[in-house]
């Protein structure tokens, strides 16, 4: 089974952070990115751009219609994914507490959401 694992973080507190911090956030991911990797789990992984340069389409009066921003308002958004291979939920867990997300920057408020995804490939 695959897990689609979401990695917030407060939008609020992120932008408060200096260039030097944000250096040593992406120094104190790098252990963790590895140690995903390491697991031979890791279907899938990737980073998310800020959330002001996204764009949503919707259905309206039968049309597609896009507008900026994310679907969703409020502090905590989606900053990176990653899909795992494992076999239950427990497992992905496990794989998962890997991730910087759930290691570190609280003071960011990450976070990561696990969820068991059907892939159609």
């Amino acid at each position: 089974m695959k897990y689609l694992c979401l990695c917030y973080y407060d939008t609020k507190k992120f932008a408060t952070l200096s260039p030097a911090e944000l250096e040593a956030v992406g120094d104190q991911c790098h252990p963790y990115d590895a140690a995903l990797r390491a697991t031979g789990k890791l279907v899938a992984q990737g980073s998310l751009s800020q959330p002001q340069t996204w764009k949503c389409v919707r259905p309206q009066n039968g049309k597609a219609v896009i507008t900026d921003g994310p679907y969703t308002q409020g502090n905590l958004q989606v900053g990176a994914f990653f899909i795992v291979e494992a076999g239950g939920m427990d497992e992905a867990l496990r794989v998962a507490s890997k991730h910087a997300a759930a290691n570190y920057g609280e003071h960011i408020g990450f976070a990561v959401e696990v969820r068991a995804c059907e892939m159609f490939e």
